[in-house]
């Protein structure tokens, strides 16, 4: 599979299984179930969008994931805050794919930046992410608090 022969468009509740595997690939295990409730959603909010890149066979190989932030400091702008190709797919061109189509949809959306966090163990992903053109503004740690009261109400 390359990029001539994938095909972009946005996430439906069917790819919710294959979306489900991709995101395990990525480091977050979650089942079809919790990412069919993520993308009911997603597709309430208006400046959030789930691409997916399909193959010829129309399944999901890959999906990048954007949404809209802003802050009071720094203004608002578009984040790419999920980018994963199938591990058979990778070095193919698709991740290019998906990242050109993200930035359209921010365009579009009207955000003047496109911003991406990586994990610095993931060298090879800031290399691809440098070869688009992105430049590391900051190194940064990342806090992560559980909160008991909305486990229960936001679990997905």
């Amino acid at each position: 599979m390359t990029a001539a022969a994938a095909r972009v468009r946005e996430a439906r509740m069917e790819d919710a299984g294959t979306l489900a595997v991709l995101a395990t690939q990525l480091g977050y295990p979650s089942s079809p179930g919790e990412i069919a409730a993520r993308l009911q959603r997603i597709a309430s909010e208006k400046d959030h969008v789930v691409l997916v890149a399909e193959g010829e066979n129309g399944k999901p190989c890959g999906f990048a994931d954007v949404a809209s932030a802003i802050a009071l400091q720094s203004g608002p702008r578009a984040e790419l805050v999920g980018l994963v190709i199938e591990e058979a797919a990778r070095g193919r061109g698709i991740g290019r794919l998906l990242v050109a189509e993200a930035e359209q949809w921010a365009a579009a959306h009207g955000f003047a930046k496109l911003c991406v966090r990586c994990n610095v163990v993931r060298t090879r992903t800031h290399r691809f992410y440098e070869g688009l053109g992105f430049e590391c503004s900051k190194t940064q740690k990342y806090f992560l608090k559980p909160l008991a009261a909305a486990r229960q109400s936001r679990a997905t």
